[in-house]
């Protein structure tokens, strides 16, 4: 018997048990009812339980929902939570078959924007510069359909090219953004993938309650990025939903359960993805010999021991392969035959000594393998294997007027790599660690006034250097809907492996950072100005004609500002979040002799989401669409001439999502339905002087069909929130 149908027999047998016992215990009323917000539009994927956790349920894309109980419970108080909303309660009559609820957001008050502080968790959101979404923004969102960073393309300040995928940041490469998942650092989140093509996140959306981007600076905690953080937070053991996803599309099947008991939460997942059919029926630029194709498990699972200690465990496993043959601007033909191994395992221990003290304890695992033929050059082949280790400890102390989060962490990062070349091998073995230590203090001054004061140590015993990092924030609040607020701080970034596993006699790299922002907010919307300055230091720069220790320096520098502009509201059942940013950047880096406009960051870049349910055809429909400047592109052979910009660049995505049944959805997508052929560059020939080829994707436009199908209790759970 397969798992959905043993799962289905386990559930309708649990099913009857409970008639049976209902019977015996007294009669089943049933609550029903609906979430809004202010401004009447629904509340989708509140958690709606009685006191004990025992009866709950979430409401469904109407904000709808359904509980039955028994006679003989004695606490008639329910409780509703969801991401982004104040939590709330209501007490129900016996006889009462019905209720409204309406959630207030939760950021109309300062100190839920500047602080985020459960009893365990951490402070800093910087407030203004920092924009959360909930997982339902990222799987309805048609521009990255269910990718979490990929969605981030809708935000102000952060652009995504579609031949990388990865995040540019405030004109800052995509290098200078990083990834934590619970407060810790995760080397490589992203899937393997064929040239020119757009990387996707290792990590399921439904894993995690929301997703906070901070592009405006971030506190004393963190480090390791220069333009900016996403950190991840994984969902609380009472927002688990006991349910089996089963779900099969155009490009890979999956199989996922999870449940909730009284102490613990778990979730098993199984994933498989070929693109094989899929590229048979619409074809790209590339030969395949083997379709992408990946096999992929992970588990999570969370422990309450008493109400002062709780575990978060969670493990990843994936291989991935792929083998392709392309033709460079000369013709000569190159083939990617591209294999990896990816583990990931991660623990965070929690624990509230009393009303004021905490400790969290913190420690993940990484083992990253990669092999692949002809990837810089014709005939080449490389081999490499990394692992990374980051283990944190932080002691919290909170009162009414002050938080203050102290701690240290150690990540351990060895790594080796044989690179073959024309009967040459070359072969790296080093070690990358790194010591840090940090202190964070948040103080209310009073009820509109708040101020954040930070300090961070850093020290690599590999480099033999050492860095100071001071950063402050301060936010005040006019009146209840209108926030201002400003930070500055420096952040410091180690070189990549590729200029690390070469030489040890460079230095970190470092940017000077301030901040101006200010935020309206008022009933579901939201809207953003943010405006930056950032100075860059110590970039690393290296002569053209060859990777060698002896050329790679620190004599690089740079600078950057623009504005970034967010407005996100909804008229009645339709959503729409508009953005607009601008960027002025020059850097002086890798072999460039004088400071240029990068060719990977976009002047101007504009951006608009609809999303509308429509209630008669049971759908929810989403369009996104992106437009952006031109980036420049230069000589490859000195002088390094600008020789001109590509044309604009723009892309239509639309999605449909259609539920015939509460628990069956049916989901189509398509990206760049206009078929618009966006240039990111042009390779140059170094057999005929002049020749060039645009860097485009290999594919015109990416079609999505999906079924998704739940079994739970009630029937009535669906996975649109994760689609």
């Amino acid at each position: 018997m397969n798992p959905p149908m043993r799962q289905l027999h386990y559930i309708l047998f649990s099913f009857l048990f409970i008639l049976l016992y209902a019977q015996k215990t007294g009669a089943q009323n049933t609550i029903s009812g609906e979430v809004v917000d202010r401004s009447n539009a629904p509340v989708p994927g509140t958690l709606i339980n009685f006191d004990d956790g025992a009866i709950r349920t979430t409401s469904d894309i109407e904000g709808k929902f359904s509980l039955t109980y028994s006679d003989t419970i004695k606490n008639r108080r329910i409780f509703f939570e969801a991401f982004g909303y104040k939590n709330k309660s209501a007490t129900i009559n016996k006889n009462q078959s019905s209720i409204r609820i309406v959630l207030i957001d939760s950021t109309f008050n300062l100190q839920s924007v500047t602080i985020s502080a459960p009893k365990y968790g951490r402070f800093s959101d910087y407030s203004a510069q920092t924009i959360q979404m909930s997982t339902f923004d990222i799987i309805t969102n048609p521009a990255a359909m269910a990718d979490m960073i990929g969605n981030m393309r809708v935000l102000p300040g952060v652009q995504v090219n579609d031949n990388d995928g990865r995040l540019i940041i405030q004109g800052g490469s995509s290098e200078e953004s990083q990834i934590y998942i619970n407060d810790l650092l995760v080397m490589n989140p992203y899937n393997l993938t064929s040239k020119n093509t757009g990387v996707r996140t290792r990590f399921s959306s439904d894993l995690f309650e929301g997703v906070a981007l901070q592009s405006g600076g971030y506190n004393a905690e963190f480090g390791q990025a220069l333009s900016g953080i996403v950190n991840l937070n994984t969902k609380d053991k009472k927002h688990i939903e006991s349910k089996t996803d089963v779900g099969v599309s155009s490009v890979f099947s999956s199989l996922t359960h999870m449940d909730q008991k009284s102490s613990y939460a778990y979730r098993g997942s199984v994933n498989y993805t070929n693109t094989g059919p899929y590229n048979k029926l619409i074809s790209d630029d590339y030969v395949w010999s083997k379709y992408p194709e990946q096999i992929s498990a992970d588990l999570f699972f969370a422990k309450e021991f008493s109400p002062d200690t709780k575990l978060i465990t969670q493990a990843q496993f994936s291989s991935a392969a792929l083998n392709y043959t392309y033709r460079n601007v000369d013709s000569i033909p190159f083939t990617n035959d591209m294999k990896e191994v990816y583990f990931y395992a991660q623990a965070n221990l929690y624990h509230l000594f009393n009303k004021n003290w905490s400790l969290s304890l913190g420690s993940n695992l990484i083992i990253d393998k990669m092999s692949g033929t002809e990837v810089q050059n014709k005939g080449d082949k490389v081999e490499n294997s990394n692992i990374w280790n980051h283990n944190k400890i932080t002691l919290q102390y909170s009162s009414d007027k002050i938080t203050n989060r102290m701690g240290a962490e150690y990540i351990f990062n060895p790594f080796n790599e044989t690179y073959s070349f024309e009967r040459n091998n070359y072969k790296m073995d080093m070690e990358s660690n790194l010591l840090s230590i940090y202190n964070d203090t948040k103080i209310f001054l009073n009820n509109n006034l708040t101020m954040n004061l930070g300090l961070r140590g850093e020290y690599s015993p590999y480099l033999k250097q050492f860095n100071l990092a001071p950063r402050a924030y301060i936010g005040y609040r006019l009146n209840r809907e209108n926030i201002i607020s400003a930070s500055f701080g420096e952040y410091f970034q180690l070189p990549s492996m590729n200029y690390l596993k070469l030489t040890n006699d460079i230095d970190f790299t470092s940017v000077y950072k301030g901040t101006l922002a200010y935020s309206y907010v008022e009933k579901h919307s939201k809207f953003q100005l943010d405006t930056y300055y950032k100075k860059y230091n110590d970039i690393i720069t290296y002569s053209q004609d060859a990777l060698k220790s002896a050329d790679i320096k620190n004599n690089g520098d740079g600078y950057g500002w623009g504005a970034d502009v967010f407005w996100k509201s909804n008229l009645k059942r339709l959503e729409y979040w508009l953005s607009y940013s601008y960027s002025n950047t020059e850097k002086k880096f890798a072999y460039y002799t004088e400071k240029i406009a990068p060719n990977y960051a976009a002047d101007h870049s504009f951006n608009i989401t609809l999303k509308y349910w429509i209630g008669s055809l049971k759908s929810l429909i989403g369009s996104n669409y992106n437009i952006s400047s031109g980036t420049p592109y230069y000589n490859t052979t000195a002088p390094y001439n600008k020789l001109g910009t590509t044309p604009y660049r723009n892309r239509l995505d639309i999605s449909w999502s259609y539920l015939p049944k509460p628990n069956i959805i049916v989901n189509f997508g398509c990206q760049n339905v206009l078929g618009y052929t966006n240039i990111y560059g042009y390779n140059y020939s170094q057999i005929t002087p002049g020749l060039k080829k645009a860097v485009t994707n290999p594919d015109t436009r990416f079609f999505f069909l999906g079924l998704f199908i739940t079994f739970s209790h009630d029937k009535k759970l669906n996975q649109l929130k994760n689609l």
